[in-house]
């Protein structure tokens, strides 16, 4: 069948590109026989590849988790589970929050963050604990026993470990016995307490990172 002009309605040859009758040009297109090539969709296209932290999610996942977390470490003594699951806990909030992919450096950080967060925290109910005990419940004496006794342990291992240390020993116990010493201890302890904290904190967002990363490598391959 001939073509016809597709103003005039008159016939064309197939060769012609204007109408002989009325000049209009011709456009014709031929279909090709490939179809088009349809890409399925991934089950994790909706996680968006960011290289960099998003400090306003991570500080809002944080200190969702901080309080907890530090509570925990406090009432119960400090516990590596708790700062791992914290860690980790934040991570996944922050993947929800942000629907980014974390690597194990974005992970780091996050969970650096909820360490610093619950080590404050944790100081905190300590520090607020012990004045309780010592002004509210009259308990001086107990808090000053263990101290002195922490103090006593902490010189004989010392003596034995360094025997030329020994001289110093009188010295060291006066200053660990008086009410600047305890001080001192405890400031201690806490700095120790929060920096294995904030360590072990770290490393439950490293973990998380690597959990939830190959989770979503994983979906992405299905």
């Amino acid at each position: 069948m001939d073509p016809v002009c597709h103003r005039c309605g008159n016939s064309l040859s197939s060769s012609e590109i204007f109408c002989p009758h009325c000049g209009a040009p011709q456009l014709r297109f031929e279909p090709s026989d490939e179809q088009p090539v349809q890409r399925p969709q991934t089950v994790g296209a909706p996680f968006r590849i960011i290289q960099r932290v998003e400090w306003r999610a991570t500080v809002q996942a944080a200190l969702m988790l901080a309080l907890p977390v530090g509570l925990l470490s406090s009432l119960w003594d400090f516990g590596i589970l708790w700062m791992l699951a914290g860690g980790l806990c934040t991570v996944a909030l922050y993947r929800k929050r942000t629907m980014n992919t974390v690597n194990a450096g974005i992970g780091w950080r996050i969970g650096m963050l909820t360490g610093l967060l619950s080590a404050y925290c944790a100081s905190l109910i300590d520090g607020l604990g012990m004045v309780l005990e010592r002004y509210g419940l009259h308990h001086g004496a107990r808090i000053d026993q263990r101290l002195a006794a922490m103090t006593q342990q902490m010189t004989e291992q010392m003596a034995r470990q360094n025997p030329d240390a020994a001289q110093q020993i009188p010295w060291f116990l006066h200053f660990w016995l008086s009410p600047d010493g305890h001080a001192a201890m405890v400031l201690l302890m806490s700095s120790f307490a929060a920096v294995m904290m904030i360590a072990f904190s770290a490393i439950g967002g490293v973990l998380g990172a690597r959990i939830f990363g190959a989770r979503h490598r994983l979906s992405t391959n299905l």
